[in-house]
């Protein structure tokens, strides 16, 4: 338990640190440096990898994380399981890039109007989901030997501050668009390198599998477990940027903006994250005891403290974002567009306010009819995707995103309260529900009181921060929140 401890406290830096660096290149750095076409070519090049790399390993990652601990030996190399996973991986790329040669053409149609540099760089496609599908197979092979933190590392930290050194490289001209895409696929085949090496470092690996291991858990019946679980990490990434692949063959700009927005809106459910990766293991070990009652309790406690952080995330985030762009000198596109965030915040709102309900429904025995969720979410995204953008554009795209959002949690709220009688929100949730929107108003209503963007961002968002949470206190909406905060300030004290 101390290493887990241990990787956790160091993942957790690592991840918040990432964050830091990753709002100053993508809000502050990126979208000056570069022009609204080239950030939008790579953003839409690695959303369209990242989701074929979703696809290509046909659920390794998840077949790692629940069988390996029955191949777990390192005296005898885990009896060839990374054998097993090689085998699996290849036949996943062969299928996949298959697939993407007979379909390029139907593919590249969509883009070649309106999107003419995402064609003509489309030929890195594949070798790129290649890295990237790989990144997340040799990721979670490091999770399950409780060595993630060098993985994080890489990912949270250095990939980015790599693309922060070619943006600055080539707006300087010292290298030309076709190397700046290769450094910038190049920055993740290192990335993979060293990931390899480092499990070459620290485990004994072997690809001959023990026969007997795999007859008593057969290469079917993982692989049926792999398929379903890849089903449903595919659908639920392609929630996230089948939007942004839809309005690529709009234009590159566009692609740009609306990917800003959505990384800006994405701070809101950052809490969840958190909270989703100590409540997953919870939730699991208390189906297996079949203790509803103490489940029940971490759904309603999960869903009030959420939805009073993630409303203030969200009015935070209304209030300040039009000043954050003016002190980044962004493109007018992007001002122009910035009611773009306030409606992908809305979506995110939605989603963290919800609360676990993804683990509770995964960890019981219901969860192959959470993957149907997800993926007829998904398919009714692609549908008001296919509705909305050419009416909209990139409204209909933001739009789309929240619908999406409203359906897919009220789905997985109904069925929760059907399937165990868990309801989870009170009259409380009402109070802190019009107090988001109360603030919200203010903040559309409340005066700019100078041209500075800096003062600007610090009255407004200042106030109404004050306002939120003076109005939690005085209403007692989460009283248990102030009284650990006052221990802890009196603790201390007393230090």
């Amino acid at each position: 338990m101390g290493v887990i401890k241990r990787q956790g406290i160091k993942n957790t830096i690592i991840t918040y640190i990432g964050i830091l660096i990753g709002a100053i290149n993508i809000i502050f750095i990126q979208p000056r440096l570069l022009s609204l076409e080239e950030l939008g070519l790579t953003r839409l090049l690695y959303d369209f990898s990242y989701l074929v790399g979703i696809a290509i390993p046909l659920g390794l990652p998840n077949i790692i994380v629940k069988y390996f601990p029955f191949f777990r030996d390192p005296e005898k190399k885990h009896n060839g399981f990374a054998g097993f996973i090689l085998l699996v991986f290849f036949i996943g790329f062969i299928i996949s890039s298959l697939c993407l040669l007979i379909f390029k053409p139907v593919i590249t149609g969509y883009y070649i109007e309106k999107s003419g540099l995402f064609v003509e760089y489309f030929r890195f496609i594949i070798p790129f989901t290649f890295i990237v599908s790989a990144i997340t197979v040799t990721t979670a092979y490091c999770q399950s030997l409780f060595k993630s933190t060098i993985p994080s590392f890489l990912n949270d930290i250095c990939l980015r501050l790599g693309t922060i050194v070619i943006t600055v490289m080539y707006f300087n001209k010292l290298i030309s668009l076709d190397t700046y895409v290769y450094f910038f696929i190049g920055l993740y085949a290192i990335e993979l390198f060293i990931i390899i090496g480092y499990i070459l470092m620290v485990d004994k690996i072997s690809f001959v599998p023990d026969k007997t291991l795999f007859k008593q858990y057969s290469k079917s019946k993982m692989l049926k477990f792999g398929l379903l679980l890849c089903l449903a990490s595919f659908s639920s990434i392609g929630l996230r940027k089948v939007d942004a692949l839809f309005l690529g063959t709009t234009s590159l700009g566009l692609v740009a903006v609306y990917t800003t927005a959505i990384f800006i809106a994405s701070f809101i459910e950052v809490p969840l994250g958190a909270l989703e990766r100590i409540s997953h293991t919870k939730i699991s070990d208390n189906f297996a005891k079949e203790n509803f009652i103490e489940i029940e309790k971490i759904y309603k406690d999960s869903v009030k403290y959420l939805l009073l952080i993630g409303g203030f995330l969200f009015i935070g985030i209304n209030a300040c974002t039009k000043y954050v762009y003016q002190i980044g000198h962004l493109h007018d596109a992007y001002i122009q567009c910035i009611d773009v965030v306030y409606i992908v915040g809305i979506g995110a709102l939605i989603n963290i306010s919800t609360g676990v309900n993804s683990a509770i429904i995964f960890y019981s025995k219901h969860y192959v009819l959470g993957t149907v969720f997800l993926v007829v979410t998904l398919v009714i995204t692609v549908v008001l995707n296919l509705v909305l953008i050419p009416v909209y554009g990139i409204y209909g795209a933001a739009v789309a995103s929240a619908l999406a959002s409203f359906i897919f949690n009220f789905v997985k709220f109904f069925f929760i309260y059907q399937k165990f009688k868990f309801q989870p929100y009170t009259a409380k949730s009402l109070y802190i529900l019009f107090l988001i929107i109360a603030c919200s108003v203010v903040t559309y209503f409340l005066p700019e009181i100078n041209s500075s963007p800096i003062v600007n961002l610090v009255f407004k968002g200042g106030f109404v921060s004050l306002l939120y949470i003076a109005t939690v206190y005085q209403l007692k909406l989460a009283p248990e929140l102030f009284e650990m905060i006052r221990a802890k300030f009196n603790k201390t004290k007393v230090q």
